[in-house]
């Protein structure tokens, strides 16, 4: 029992959710099991509209008459589907289109050994049904259900360029989509084509040869289709004679299977690549069609690769999804290689040292004021929100609002209520708002979104709760876009305790809610709040001049009751059980969290400088294996509100760490991900990192070296470890590739490189900058200057980089001007890690000294690769800092000789985890 235990909380702690243990067997895995010994049979079919032409993509169930789920599958191209080793039995099937009617499940009887066919004919849904909110707008009303408009071009060898892109169309037919605004918007291409391309960035090749082995990609297709609001169909009419012909079937087919796998994303599919499908393509190009003075340069080309199936090459010069702001993606998306293989920015942007402070932002957030009620998983609220315009033209804006959060109204500063898009929760539901005017650059706007829905907040028992879609509960330009004040007014149960971003106003009761009022004047990147049966206890520290909260639950969640009943049973049994879990409870520890939290504001003030927010809350989330942070407010993992003792007998040992540096490390991010934000994906390595590096300093005030260098090791050794696909995360990428590392063909690296290699870059930095007389004060000096600059802003990595340039001391100049490009891009922008071997041997010398002499091999790295190595001395378990010797490439150094007073009991390299290396002499 007790290993079942261990069991169950250590995949409680590895995954993101919580699930409930159940012994009851599922009714469909039932039947698997009564059938086991027969012999099976199939079903086939296949799905057409009421013309009789195929569906592409139907969702098509197989499930028994109890309505129990037995298998699902999908229609080809050719609409038709099969399902194999099927138990004799009748079993009903169930179809489901997007912008069609449900089937009115049909049933199928199996025999032994028998195939079953079916034929599924779906009817075309009415618009009210297909678009919540098209017939409001006839332009989005109109790319949302646009066919192909009869117009074809027969092509041979017609070239298209986008960037680094060449499309070659050898033979084959175009057909075009039918007129929006007197535009075409979409092509469709049946054939023989060619797909090139070689990205502008070596990272880019390198991470592009994970998938296919080469640094530049080529494959051949028989079908794609393009849409774009560019100028494609005017150059390829330059290039095609257009003709008229009837609508072509297949065409059509294939967009249609496009626009299903667009809208509904594509099963099985876990990366970063599923941001580009469920994404509203058609309002993304109303917005362009919409804009006063003309806004294009959309392209997205999606074709099924002969060798690597589903791919997307797009440019948006409005910013690609996820790796916005750079505009040039090329993602997969079939589950064995799904990724976005290359990113990067429009070519002629990298000519100009500003590309890597782009933005593509329309707008910038001021001010927020939200009412939001909370009941059971359901979350209504209001948000006033102003904004002042960064471009002219625009009238479609796209904001962030979790899918499940459905908006009733809009209206804007004059009550003028105001058109939306919305699709369906379940499919490409982002939130478009269509204005009343265009937008005119500078001016001030304000908008009231009337919203609500379920799944936004979660309970879990107990009086547990948590908000779960944390930085998408209200409408925003996404996480750290830019940074506003807010109101919020929060109800929830009288009975329930609030804790917010912010500074508490008021607390008071109304009916069966308690109310709560928060202001911030500071702007801030994003907020929150977290609430339940919480008991509170709450200090002031002297020396920051904080007040420090602390929130824990005064009953755990339900899901630690089913333990804990699981183990009184066996007990009741008179089964002997190594567990004692009836006084499990998460309020004892609470003080212990406090402390750690203020220990660290204190070491982080001290290093990087005050911070103006005046308050800290640490609050318990149901959640057992992470936590998060929010201005002024922490969601510490409830793991972390257990004792030792409870830890162990739950089988959370090995995460033992974990829990030493989980508060100082969610502390830092008050600093390192608010203060200070960051401007892309790439640049979340120093949030994560610097974040973990902080945590290292409260490890090494607190726990001392012994625990300093035991974290040190430990963040190597997640660095240079084979996970199960065979990659040491080390080579896998750069840190700057940030989750985009995470894949089927790599595994998951991120968190062992942006958090650790991360950490052990500001860690070097540290290291080369540390001195004998006044040890941190320059790397104190920086990192608080860089805190300064930069405050409340969202930096990129160059904008850190300067920063250390102009604190960097005379022996980090390598390269003699100026600059630590070599760090950098050694570091940051590379993967290199190298291997030192020391020799070393004693001579007697005068006067009773002791001459040392060494030489160090650096090995594993590419000629340019160079870097300070820090020699130490170890006399009688006390460690001291000879001094350091620069190599570069992979050579040894000539014999250096060292006078010393005595000898010392060894010599070593890299003793306080100076560099990221390996090596025998540590």
């Amino acid at each position: 029992m007790k290993r079942l235990l261990t069991i169950v909380l250590v995949c409680l702690f590895f995954s993101p959710w919580v699930f409930a243990i159940d012994w009851r067997l599922h009714p469909a895995m039932a039947t698997a099991l009564t059938f086991g010994y027969r012999q099976n049979g199939s079903v086939v079919g296949a799905v057409s509209d009421p013309t009789g032409a195929a569906i592409v993509a139907a969702r098509v169930r197989l499930r028994s008459l109890a309505g129990d789920p037995i298998a699902e599958t999908q229609s080809d191209t050719a609409g038709r589907f099969a399902f194999a080793r099927v138990p004799p039995g009748t079993y009903q099937i169930v179809v489901d289109a997007a912008g069609f009617v449900q089937s009115e499940t049909p049933t199928v009887t199996v025999t032994s050994e028998g195939k079953a066919s079916v034929a599924v004919r779906l009817n075309v849904a009415p618009i009210s049904d297909k678009i919540e909110v098209a017939a409001i707008n006839p332009i989005y009303q109109k790319l949302r259900t646009a066919k192909l408009s009869g117009e074809f071009a027969a092509v041979n060898n017609l070239v298209i360029k986008r960037d680094t892109a060449i499309i070659t169309f050898k033979t084959g037919q175009l057909f075009f989509l039918a007129p929006v605004e007197g535009k075409v918007t979409a092509a469709v291409f049946l054939g023989e084509g060619q797909f090139q391309m070689t990205p502008l960035v070596d990272i880019e090749g390198k991470n592009l040869s994970h998938y296919t082995g080469k640094t530049s990609f080529e494959d051949s297709f028989n079908k794609m289709v393009i849409r774009f609001t560019d100028q494609t169909y005017e150059e390829m009419k330059k290039q095609v004679s257009v003709q008229s012909a009837p609508l072509n079937s297949d065409a059509q087919g294939f967009f249609e299977h496009h626009r299903r796998m667009l809208r509904k994303g594509k099963t099985g599919l876990f990366s970063l690549a599923a941001t580009l499908l469920r994404y509203n393509l058609d309002a993304r190009i109303c917005m362009d069609l919409m804009w006063q003075g003309g806004q294009g340069g959309l392209f997205n080309a999606y074709f099924d690769a002969k060798h690597y199936g589903d791919m997307l090459y797009g440019i948006d010069p409005l910013g690609a999804p996820f790796v916005n702001p750079e505009e040039v993606v090329l993602a997969n998306f079939n589950e064995t290689s799904t990724g976005i293989w290359v990113a990067s920015h429009i070519a002629d942007h990298y000519q100009s040292p500003a590309v890597f402070d782009e933005t593509h932002a329309l707008i910038d957030f001021s001010h927020h004021q939200i009412d939001a009620t909370m009941k059971g998983k359901r979350l209504d609220a209001t948000d006033k929100a102003q904004f002042k315009a960064r471009v002219d033209g625009a009238q479609v804006l796209p904001f962030e609002l979790f899918g499940k959060l459905r908006v009733k109204k809009i209206a804007d500063e004059q009550g003028r209520e105001l058109r939306f898009i919305q699709e369906d929760k379940d499919e490409d539901a982002d939130l478009y708002v269509i204005l009343a005017e265009p937008l005119k650059q500078a001016k001030d706007y304000a908008l009231t979104f009337e919203y609500g829905g379920d799944d936004a907040v979660m309970d879990s028992g107990g009086g547990n709760y948590t908000l779960v879609t944390r930085s998408s509960w209200y409408p925003n330009s996404g996480f750290g876009e830019d940074r506003a004040t807010y109101e919020m007014t929060l109800r929830t149960a009288k009975d329930l305790t609030m804790v917010a971003t912010g500074q508490l106003v008021s607390e008071t009761v109304e009916g069966d809610k308690a109310v709560t009022k928060w202001k911030s004047d500071v702007p801030l990147a994003v907020a929150g709040f977290n609430y339940g049966n919480f008991k509170k206890s709450i200090v002031q520290d002297d020396k920051t001049k904080y007040t420090l909260e602390t929130y824990a639950n005064r009953d755990i969640p339900d899901y630690l009751k089913d333990i804990q009943r699981q183990v009184e049973q066996l007990q009741a049994a008179g089964m002997a059980v190594p567990v004692t879990l009836g006084s499990l409870n998460t309020t004892s520890m609470m003080e212990k969290a406090r402390s750690e939290a203020q220990i660290s504001m204190q070491i982080y003030t001290d290093m990087f400088g005050a911070l103006p927010y005046g308050r800290l809350a640490l609050t318990q989330q149901p959640y057992a294996n992470f936590g998060q942070a929010w201005p002024m407010l922490v969601y510490m993992p409830l793991t972390a509100f257990l004792d030792s003792t409870f830890r162990h007998q739950l089988g959370l040992d090995r995460a033992t760490n974990f829990f030493k540096i989980v508060a100082a490390h969610e502390v830092a991010h008050q600093w390192w991900g608010h203060i200070i934000g960051w401007k892309s994906y790439r640049d979340q390595w120093m949030s994560e990192g610097f974040a973990e590096f902080s945590a290292s300093i409260f490890a090494q005030a607190v726990y001392k070296n012994d625990k300093f260098l035991e974290f040190w090791k430990e963040e190597r050794e997640k660095i240079l470890t084979r996970n199960r696909e065979g990659k040491r995360p080390c080579e896998v990428g750069s840190v700057y590739m940030g989750y985009r590392l995470d894949s089927p063909k790599t595994g998951r690296v991120t968190q062992a490189m942006i958090y650790p290699k991360g950490a052990f870059i500001l860690h070097m930095l540290r290291m080369l900058m540390w001195d004998r007389t006044t040890g941190d004060q320059r790397f104190k000096e920086m990192m608080k200057d860089f805190v300064k600059t930069h405050f409340n802003t969202n930096v990129s990595t160059m904008d850190f980089q300067r920063i250390v340039e102009k604190h960097m001391t005379r022996e980090m100049d390598l390269d003699s001007n100026g600059k630590m490009n070599w760090f950098f891009s050694e570091w940051v922008f590379y993967t290199s890690i190298p291997d030192y071997k020391l020799e070393y041997r004693f001579e007697p010398g005068e006067g009773g000294k002791v001459k040392l002499l060494f030489k160090i091999t650096q090995s594993k790295v590419d000629e340019a690769f160079k870097m300070r190595v820090p020699i130490y001395l170890d006399f009688d378990g006390k460690l001291t800092r000879l001094g350091s010797v620069t190599i570069q490439g992979n050579q040894t150094t000539h014999e250096v000789s060292v006078m010393l007073p005595q000898k010392p009991k060894r010599v070593s390299l890299c003793s306080y985890e100076d560099v990221l290396c390996t090596t025998d002499n540590r």
